[in-house]
């Protein structure tokens, strides 16, 4: 029986992703119904989602569509309201894949976990670079301590200056900015090689001769493990394309993803990724299928829900991720 999926919160980016890749695959998902508190964004997304979406439902609030026969919740809403939404779901006793970052502060997200826990329901962050080809097999290589002792990680993800007008009026509300619209899926992956961060140093500026000034719209932060360094890169100024690009470097060996992609825009079939291991000549290249994306955290949460596995990422790991980030926004 396909797991059957409320959607609270239609706005962001990545949620017509996850509609789509949960209609692709009518044998393990089905949608319910949808909730979100902004009638131009339910205008908007019904437009895309009705003619796709089976007996497609929109429920006037979060609460009526709680009441319907349901597994679990997806929330996809304004991240300063998502963790809210999240909260409700957990309440009426569902487990939520709650896309990322986890709300503008570290008190209620730690309130949230702590609720999810104490019920035996399971949250789970949707940071949907984790279930790329090229991040799964950096990972895996990683665990296999093909790596050694990993002492450096430094990841850049840029947006599109043509983006720019967009992002200050999604982000402007935030203070570290496209920072931390994009830095926790760096931080994600560094607390999942290196560990808890002992210190973290943010460098946000404004640096575009327009927009407000106060808007951080290129930023870099340092983060110091106990045995490792991390950099990230964010910035809204970017105009040369395929630079998304992730790099580990170990006492053993390195990875370098040399670019990432997007994750809601169309991909390379094949996702490189460069490898090299002490003694080798050289450089190896990769060339990996590239994964289709967020079906991965969506298999990830069902498989958890239905207790055949353990988290590939504890709320723990979540929690750390998540002070790290707002640590490196400059908002905490």
């Amino acid at each position: 029986m396909p797991l059957r999926l409320a959607m609270l919160g239609m706005w962001h980016t990545h949620a017509d992703g996850m509609v789509r890749q949960a209609l692709a695959h009518p044998e393990e998902f089905t949608w319910v119904g949808f909730h979100d508190p902004e009638p131009a964004v339910v205008a908007a997304q019904s437009r895309r989602w009705s003619p796709l979406v089976p007996e497609y439902r929109v429920f006037d609030s979060a609460a009526e569509l709680l009441r319907q026969p349901l597994d679990a919740v997806v929330v996809e809403g304004r991240v300063s309201g998502n963790v809210a939404l999240a909260r409700q779901a957990i309440e009426r006793g569902f487990p939520v894949l709650l896309e990322k970052p986890a709300g503008v502060n570290q008190g209620d997200f730690v309130a949230l976990a702590t609720a999810a826990s104490q019920r035996g329901l399971h949250l789970q962050m949707a940071y949907l670079f984790r279930y790329m080809s090229a991040v799964q097999e950096l990972l895996a290589r990683a665990g296999r301590r093909e790596l050694g002792e990993i002492y450096l990680f430094r990841g850049r993800l840029p947006k599109d200056l043509g983006l720019y007008d967009s992002l200050v009026e999604e982000l402007e509300a935030y203070r570290g900015g496209v920072f931390f619209e994009m830095a926790g899926h760096l931080v994600d992956l560094a607390v999942a090689l290196a560990g808890p961060p002992r210190r973290v140093t943010p460098h946000l500026r404004h640096h575009h001769s327009q927009g407000p000034a106060e808007f951080v719209d290129n930023g870099l932060a340092v983060l110091e493990f106990e045995r490792a360094l991390a950099e990230l890169d964010i910035t809204a100024l970017e105009v040369a394309p395929g630079q998304r690009r992730i790099e580990v470097f170990g006492t053993g060996g390195a990875c370098v993803i040399p670019n990432l992609g997007s994750g809601h825009l169309a991909n390379n079939a094949i996702q490189p990724l460069e490898v090299y291991r002490r003694g080798d000549a050289g450089w190896q290249t990769l060339a990996l299928p590239a994964a289709t994306l967020q079906i991965g955290d969506l298999r990830e949460f069902a498989s958890v829900v239905s207790g055949k596995k353990q988290a590939d990422f504890s709320l723990n790991h979540d929690q750390i991720v998540h002070e790290a980030l707002l640590r490196a926004s400059g908002m905490l």
